[in-house]
């Protein structure tokens, strides 16, 4: 039975994303009701408690049997997990040790004995970085990301009976907690102004006035903005609940990488160890700066929108690869090329970052790629071009993409 109260913050203004968000991925209704008003009235702004639509509604994602699995695999090491007793982290030493891998060995295996025998102590288990150990988890981060334009991560805490993992404190992104276990009381007070961008424990003169106190259950959720007091502990048995942290960026970050863009497109770089005197290292420093601030107008301002960037190229040359075998399938070029006819008829392909020798044969086929047009696999090996190996070669080097 629920017995906590609820209560609305009042709306504050708050400063504008750096990109709009949307529910174009579909993620956010399931998580928040109307996306539209949580997007216009508490996202980056007030916090928000959504009552399950079913206890079973995140069954899908992380359930206590698939943590108990992860944790006994002996597969997790760190940074993965992390334990958390009154407050205060347990030494990695404590729950880690010693295990054959392969033909190696690795010093910070997490043992799960040692794990039971600190959550039977009263520690909370941080499981980090779930995104990446299970595909659902996975898949929602991805499509919150789209959502919010920005990148979303994703943590579990296991919380024994009757304790309390964290102290009262503030995050540096905003977190969606979707309980999927058990039950936690928490306790989330009103948004810190200014907003602090910097995490960690507050005292309780710190706090500033409580906006919810709502007890969590199975299917529900609750959203909690950056720089948001906040505190919980489970309530008669143990709770599992999931934390969707989704990294808004700061200015300072968006400024940082608007310069190290205009620093790379402001010449090319160079080695200092030939550089004598120091005063001679200096005013190349400032010629350098100085040639960036004046590009800063023409250089694209980066904007975060979204999660799995990092791993869109190999997922892409991977697929690729892939896609050979299957006929029919066709490839563009992944870039510009630039194509050099010599007096024997060979033709010499540049791609930007490197330049390849192919046989007159493959004339056609080149220009058409330059030309963007596309060519299948099989055209490589009958035109006696290049065949298959090189063919996964300029996929790999990123001079050919597969055709959508």
């Amino acid at each position: 039975m629920r017995t906590a109260t609820a209560h609305t913050a009042t709306t504050a203004p708050g400063a504008p994303a750096s990109a709009a968000p949307s529910d174009g991925g579909g993620a956010l209704a399931p998580l928040v009701g109307d996306a539209q008003e949580f997007l216009s009235r508490h996202w980056t702004r007030t916090p928000l408690l959504r009552r399950a639509v079913s206890p079973d509604a995140f069954a899908g994602l992380l359930s206590l049997e698939a943590l108990t699995d992860l944790l006994t695999s002996r597969a997790l090491r760190l940074p993965h997990v992390r334990l958390v007793r009154d407050g205060q982290q347990v030494a990695e030493s404590q729950y880690t040790g010693v295990r054959r891998i392969g033909h190696g060995t690795v010093t910070d295996a997490i043992d799960p004995g040692k794990v039971l025998s600190h959550f039977g102590l009263g520690a909370t288990l941080v499981l980090d970085a779930v995104e990446l150990l299970v595909p659902a988890v996975g898949s929602l981060c991805e499509r919150l990301a789209a959502s919010l334009s920005c990148p979303v991560d994703a943590v579990a805490f296991l919380t024994p009976p009757d304790r309390k993992g964290l102290t009262a404190h503030i995050d540096d992104e905003d977190v969606f907690v979707l309980q999927l276990s058990g039950s936690k009381q928490w306790t989330v007070h009103e948004q810190l102004r200014p907003v602090p961008l910097t995490p960690g424990a507050l005292p309780a003169s710190a706090l500033g006035p409580v906006a919810l106190t709502p007890l969590l259950e199975p299917g529900d959720v609750l959203y909690v903005p950056r720089g948001t007091p906040h505190h919980a502990e489970s309530t008669g048995g143990h709770s599992l609940h999931l934390s969707l942290a989704a990294r808004r960026p700061t200015l300072s970050a968006l400024t940082a990488d608007t310069l190290l863009a205009a620093l790379r497109a402001s010449g090319p770089d160079r080695d200092l160890n030939s550089l004598d005197p120091a005063r001679e290292i200096g005013a190349l420093v400032h010629a350098r700066v100085s040639g960036a601030l004046a590009r800063l107008d023409t250089v694209p301002v980066p904007v975060a929108d979204g999660a799995g960037r990092e791993g869109d190229a190999l997922a892409g040359v991977l697929r690729g690869l892939a896609a050979l075998a299957v006929p029919g399938t066709r490839y563009a070029a992944g870039g510009g090329i630039g194509l050099t006819y010599e007096e024997d008829g060979a033709v010499v392909a540049d791609f930007g970052r490197f330049s390849a020798r192919f046989p007159s044969s493959a004339r056609g086929l080149l220009e058409r790629l330059a030309a963007g047009g596309t060519v299948g696999a099989q055209e490589f090996t009958t035109d006696g071009a290049a065949g298959t190996g090189t063919l996964s070669l300029l996929l790999v080097r990123g001079a050919l993409r597969l055709a959508s």
